[in-house]
């Protein structure tokens, strides 16, 4: 056992001065519940506090105290952080940002530091090693970096922090930061699209969660004021728009309604995918991820809503229809009931059984959107695996996987878990989220990237402090749970989620919450929860009314620009007891030194396949594991055919008895393990396909007998190829096939693309188009990518294109440049990238083209 983190542990607080008392609490930690400032709602000296107020948090892992050093005649205070940690710093609040008065030091001067480091990620000129040759480069208005160690604009984390608790503290400078990241193509045509972030294998389309944009935007659009929000929403809708267009045309999936690329943020292939994906990424290109699905959701959704602001009923009717369609679709297949859960992913395009596997990110997002349903949501909350330091973005753990993404704690995540605690009523799981928050922060001095969850330090494989996202996480922990705050469109919506247990450990002794100078649209307000007197243990106080400036209002009104007026808008807002029985139960933490608690079995590998009398019979390793610890399930075309089959030793056969249809359907086979004792899966073996006796449903035309436009032809180890080509408009390879049997067939290239396999943004894409040779038909035209191999010498099969052929005619396969087959270089924002400079690069070596026949219809 970790020490400190037993189920009950007792500590000493020193908080305010003289304010000594002794608690019990989870996880071992303990905290100061106030200081000392009390007395009458708004009387200002108790507000302001005075020097010498403190207060303290310790676990197992370390201690620090939160001191008051100064009190200023505006009320503003300067605060002194001393860790056993990470040694001491000072900073103060700000007149331009608003200040928390708890009554707890501690969470007062967390989210001062939030607000101090926030200011420290401002920057003007911003800079990246790939960037204009490392040179600082002008971010019109100001901009956020991305943390001390990332001084540039990445889409995702500037996305995902303004939709956490960024965009109140300046909306415009968020807004200018949003703006960065969108660009027109290069060649002057316009077509204004967000650029998705260098990443794996080339960047997009592998990676294609730069929709998250819309989620930031949508967030700025509700607290920019008049004036400003009409052109920012004007800008928002052309880029958005243009996105989503582009995207469903080159990544989106009619076939399932998904669609395909990366996991949001899980960007290191290694940390969340099987590992025989880290050379071969265009596997990736083709899974299904939760996390990206739900923000393409989110794109499309912003799509209509903008689309009907501008009056647009057409088009806002079809992006409606297109969301509705995705969170259904969201819904059906990446849903575990069993578990449940959502899966984290479908896998690859060749096996899309759901994982059962899981991540807290898309989990989250599910719920906050709505796509969940009301059931599904507060399983997936209530089921999400917790450790003691708190919530890992991965379920289960990779074994012999750096702690990064695996065997690790992000804030900004954790902040988003706590929402979806919040908006689910699960009181015990908010309050959890917040310990760790408070944790990460107090105890390392800074706003971490990410924490070691085996450990809960900072020893990962990349670090920062004032990451931006984490930053907001702070920040949306009290803005966005405890006090329930809410932009949208008609207002602010203000609905406080106070658990008991953190009443209990922070504000014992406090009588009111402010959050005061909070800036909406170009107008002041503060903000106080009245928190009644209340042993509750469990549950969430309820709002009983609201009172702006000595009105009352039903609980659930918006509170409107004009019902502010001029000056400081006071709302109060009047908190009741925990309805009887609203208390969820408290998970159980995972013991973190137990290997089947908290890692999945190694990845199985399908190593072998062979059809014998009608039936395939299946050749599996389980790598090192002792098989009486784990059993087996099989899967097939992206669905389970057997559960928690015996594993007899570490190489077995396995016969699929209802596989009599061999003839017609060319079944592709994965397989996964799951510990007995703790139900914790591994990822899925790579799967393998039957392809006929010797591989005779495949049809295939190498190199040597292309026709092509441009490139060189050339010959390596590999065979005939066309080295040089594929980035001049014209050039093209065509290859002539005939096949031997009416069915659907994938399509495939083999190429080699050398870029880097972790990052860049010059994947290979090609339009590929099918014709029918005698009558000139066109019978599907589909983007497929090409994404980096690593070397020039390393061959990899492409992303699938699909088609129904019909025996015996000739089709002609064409692989061509289209504007739709275009990777991130093409975009005004690479320009200045190093591998691009000289313009946009779309090379590949292509090997072979190959169809295979998946299913037969004659």
């Amino acid at each position: 056992m970790i020490r400190g983190y037993g189920r009950t542990g007792a500590g000493r607080l020193i908080g305010g001065g003289a304010l000594v008392v002794s608690m019990v609490m989870l996880s071992g930690a303990v905290v100061t519940p106030a200081g000392a400032a009390g007395g009458a709602p708004d009387e200002a000296p108790a507000r302001c506090g005075s020097p010498g107020e403190s207060g303290r948090f310790a676990d197992g892992t370390g201690s620090a105290t939160l001191t008051v050093t100064d009190v200023n005649d505006g009320c503003l205070r300067t605060y002194k952080l001393v860790s056993s940690v990470s040694g001491n710093r000072t900073f103060s609040e700000s007149a331009d940002r608003p200040t928390l008065r708890s009554g707890s030091v501690l969470l007062d001067g967390l989210y001062a530091m939030a607000h101090d480091e926030a200011k420290q990620n401002r920057a003007d000129r911003i800079s990246d090693a790939k960037y204009n040759d490392g040179k600082p480069i002008h971010c019109p208005g100001g901009c956020y970096i991305t943390g001390k160690s990332w001084s540039y604009v990445w889409t995702r984390d500037v996305s995902y922090s303004a939709d956490l608790g960024l965009t109140p503290a300046d909306p415009e400078r968020m807004r200018n930061t949003l703006a960065f990241k969108l660009s027109d193509r290069r060649d002057g045509s316009g077509d204004t699209q967000v650029i998705q972030d260098t990443g794996t294998g080339g960047s997009y389309p592998s990676s294609t969660d730069r929709v998250v944009w819309a989620l930031g935007a949508s967030e700025i659009l509700d607290w920019l004021p008049d004036g400003e929000r009409q052109d920012f929403a004007a800008k928002a809708y052309d880029a958005i728009r243009n996105t989503v267009e582009h995207d469903r045309k080159v990544v989106y999936d009619p076939h399932d309604g998904l669609y395909k690329g990366e996991h949001s943020f899980l960007d290191w292939r290694e940390q969340s995918y099987p590992d025989w994906t880290k050379d071969d990424v265009a596997t990736i290109a083709t899974s299904r991820s939760l996390s990206t699905n739900v923000v393409h959701w989110a794109a499309v959704d912003a799509a209509a809503r903008l689309a009907a602001g501008t009056g647009d009923a057409t088009a806002a009717g079809k992006y409606r229809g297109w969301a509705d369609r995705l969170a259904s679709a969201i819904r059906t297949k990446f849903w575990l009931p069993g578990q449940g859960q959502f899966s984290q992913m479908l896998t690859t395009g060749l096996d899309t059984s759901p994982a059962r596997r899981y991540d807290a990110l898309g989990t989250s997002l599910a719920v906050l959107t709505g796509i969940a349903t009301p059931y599904q949501a507060r399983q997936a909350v209530a089921n999400y695996p917790q450790t003691p330091y708190g919530p890992s973005v991965l379920w289960p753990q990779q074994q012999d996987v750096p702690a990064y993404h695996n065997n690790a704690i992000w804030p900004f995540v954790t902040a988003y878990l706590m929402r979806a605690a919040a908006k689910t009523g699960n009181d015990r799981m908010a309050a959890l989220q917040a310990r760790s928050l408070v944790r990460g922060a107090v105890l390392f001095g800074t706003n971490k990237e990410n924490l070691n969850l085996l450990d809960g330090g900072t020893k990962t494989e990349i670090n920062s402090d004032r990451q931006l996202w984490s930053v907001s996480g702070m920040l949306s922990m009290v803005q966005q749970s405890l006090f329930g705050i809410d932009a949208r469109p008609d207002g602010l919506h203000i609905k406080p989620f106070l658990p008991a247990q953190l009443r209990d450990t922070y504000l014992r002794g406090s009588d009111r919450a402010q959050l005061q100078h909070l800036n909406y649209r170009d107008h002041k307000l503060d903000i106080a929860l009245d928190l009644p007197k209340s042993t509750a243990k469990g549950g969430a106080f309820e709002v009983r009314s609201l009172q702006l400036n000595g009105k009352r209002l039903p609980a659930d009104t918006p509170i409107t620009e004009n019902m502010l007026g001029k000056g400081t808008a006071k709302l109060i807002v009047e908190l009741g007891a925990p309805r009887s029985g609203s208390a969820s139960p408290a998970p159980e933490p995972v013991d973190v030194s137990s290997k089947e608690a908290l890692y999945g079995p190694t990845t199985p590998a399908v190593q072998g396949i062979e059809a014998t009398n009608g039936r395939m019979h299946l050749s599996v390793g389980i790598s090192d594991e002792t098989p009486s610890r784990v059993t087996m399930d099989v899967l097939r075309d992206g669905h389970v055919i057997a559960e928690n089959q015996p594993v007899t030793s570490g190489h077995l056969t396995w016969t699929d008895r209802t596989s009599a249809d061999l003839g017609k359907v060319s079944h592709c086979y994965s397989v996964r393990l799951r510990y007995t004792s703790s139900d914790n899966t591994s990822q899925h073996a790579k799967p393998r396909c039957y392809w006929g006796p010797h591989d005779n449903r495949i049809t295939e035309v190498t190199g040597e007998d292309f026709d092509v436009t441009g490139g060189h032809r050339t010959s390596g180890e590999h065979g005939v190829y066309y080295a040089d080509w594929g980035t001049a408009p014209d050039d093209k390879i065509t290859a002539r096939i005939t096949p031997k049997a009416s069915g659907e067939y994938l399509l495939q290239a083999e190429a080699a693309a050398g870029g880097p396999l972790n990052t860049g943004v010059t994947s290979g894409m090609k339009m590929l188009r099918v014709y029918d040779d005698s009558t000139g038909r066109l019978v599907t035209q589909q983007v497929i990518a090409m994404p980096h191999t690593g070397s020039w010498t390393a061959v990899r099969g492409s992303t699938y294109g699909k088609a129904h052929l019909d025996k015996g005619h000739t089709y002609r396969i064409a692989l061509v440049q289209d504007p739709l087959a275009v990777n991130m270089s093409y975009f005004s924002a690479n320009a200045l990238y190093a591998d691009t400079r000289s313009g946009p690069s779309n090379y590949s070596d292509i090997y072979a083209i190959k169809a295979m026949l998946k299913k037969r219809t004659d």
